[in-house]
């Protein structure tokens, strides 16, 4: 590889100009490498990518609020059991993000499209095997012992958002051409363009406007499903559209490539299962606590509903961190890699800790958003107590949820993803989920002790891979083959 080029740009820059048509977010001078600049130019889109998503998310629970108590309570079983079906393949194809971004920082562009390619075949693979989880979810709503009524709503829901399902894998893998190489603006595009379809859906679906049917759950459901097909069709048209053809080869590189196919199932694999077993644990929590009964479900849901407005946008963070470490790693920069952790690290912090201060201010009229006419003023008042004691909850754990989310991207980007999966093997199944079904099944302790072990959870979780940083394991993992890059003089930055 040619590497004297390379060493005269910097990171976020291409030769070509195919990008611009596309990209209305990237500056034409390229900021410091590692900087809080450089992590906010790939990030900015990306949270308000995830935040799009979680503006979402909260319409789909407020006009269901609206609708009804008993949907809104079902909307979110029903939902994270949707996610929890998907997210070991969405994680999976997820990850060509990070094969991406090491092989961009490596210079070689045709590899990233020939990586998007292999995410795309695993995303085919796994279309039946989502449909096929559908009976599993069913079994899994039998199992919650919730009432009769509520559980056929939760079923209902689920089935219609499974049927849109397919999509998350291949829209992951799409997304990863563009989030990768930095260009996440591409990125914001085709999902705000999504949730805005999905908003009016929901809206006209849920309560039966314009003379459509009046569906409910069911409405809110097969929106998402049907607002899911725009990424595929907006990334999918750029990525294959003539300006990427010179560079990238995006078309002529698609391809089976069993190196790269391999590569991804090696770290992709661990990645997925990760994701799998934090959000199943996260699932069964909300499926126990339902066994409390409905004004506990529904209290824990909103708060819950609320947290996504601080954590998913932080989603957003970690894939620009993922990006900026696979990146460095790529051009052979550790230390920059390490800067630019520090930089996302601060900036989530500064974040999460203003939604924490709203969270523990205002949490009544944050709650009072959910109220609907279905309430009765004593019922929803039930609600109110318990929501206003776990929305201060949630907010005393949040430096720990933002160690997380941000040293689980660093380590994602630079390939040590196996360390994640045993971590949410023994922090989730082992230190979570089984005090938690004791609390409530075996010592009646209720809805608070539940939460407050669910603060152990996020304080041990977020330690725990602040340490694995910091041991520096990850800097001697090596996932693609490049020529060996000469270092830097800005790997001497940060250096102590």
């Amino acid at each position: 590889m040619n590497t004297s080029s390379s060493e005269n740009q910097t990171p976020n820059q291409d030769n070509g100009n195919a990008d611009r048509v596309w990209d209305f977010w990237t500056p034409r001078e390229a900021p410091d490498p590692g900087s809080y600049r450089e992590v906010l130019r790939i990030a900015i889109p990306l949270v308000l990518s995830t935040a799009s998503l979680t503006v979402n998310l909260f319409v789909d629970r407020l006009f269901l609020s609206w609708y009804g108590q008993a949907s809104v309570a079902a909307a979110t079983p029903g939902a994270i059991t949707y996610f929890t079906t998907c997210s070991f393949f969405m994680g999976t194809a997820q990850y060509v993000n990070t094969i991406v971004a090491q092989y961009h920082g490596a210079g070689d562009k045709p590899a990233c499209a020939r990586a998007v390619w292999q995410g795309i075949f695993f995303s085919l693979m796994a279309a039946p095997l989502i449909l096929a989880c559908i009976p599993l979810g069913f079994l899994v709503f039998s199992w919650s012992g919730h009432a009769p009524d509520l559980m056929q709503l939760e079923k209902d829901y689920f089935l219609s958002l499974m049927l849109g399902g397919i999509n998350l894998p291949i829209n992951s893998a799409l997304s990863s051409f563009f989030s990768g190489r930095g260009r996440t603006s591409v990125v914001l595009l085709a999902t705000a363009t999504s949730s805005a379809t999905n908003m009016v859906l929901d809206y006209l679906l849920i309560f039966g406007k314009l003379g459509l049917p009046e569906m409910g759950i069911r409405g809110a459901g097969i929106a998402t499903s049907l607002s899911g097909v725009i990424p595929l069709v907006i990334l999918g048209s750029i990525f294959l559209s003539a300006r990427y053809q010179p560079e990238y080869r995006s078309r002529k590189e698609r391809k089976w490539d069993p190196r790269l196919f391999r590569m991804l199932l090696r770290y992709g694999i661990p990645s997925g299962i990760a994701l799998f077993l934090d959000v199943a644990a996260y699932t069964l929590f909300v499926l126990l606590v339902g066994r409390l009964g409905e004004a506990d479900l529904a209290a824990s849901n909103i708060v819950a509903n609320l947290e996504m407005l601080s954590f998913l946008p932080m989603v957003g963070m970690s894939v620009a961190t993922a990006t900026l470490v696979g990146r460095y790693i790529g051009k052979d920069r550790p230390l920059l890699a390490e800067k630019s952790v520090r930089s996302a690290l601060t900036l989530a912090i500064g974040y999460m800790g203003f939604t924490a201060v709203i969270f523990v201010c205002f949490p009544q009229p944050l709650i009072g958003l959910f109220r609907s006419e279905a309430h009765s003023a004593s019922g929803f008042q039930e609600i109110l107590v318990r929501g206003v004691i776990l929305l201060r909850i949630a907010a005393s754990y949040t430096l720990f949820d933002t160690m997380f989310i941000i040293y689980s991207g660093a380590l994602k980007g630079a390939g040590d993803t196996r360390f994640a999966m045993w971590m949410q093997i023994l922090v989730a199944w082992i230190v979570f989920i089984p005090p938690v079904y004791l609390i409530i099944e075996r010592f009646q302790g209720g809805l608070v002790a539940a939460w407050l072990w669910w603060l152990v959870y996020a304080v041990v979780l977020g330690v725990v891979f602040w340490l694995r940083f910091r041991s520096g394991y990850w800097k001697g993992i090596q996932m693609i083959r490049t020529s060996t890059l000469p270092t830097l003089a800005g790997d001497t930055v940060g250096k102590t």
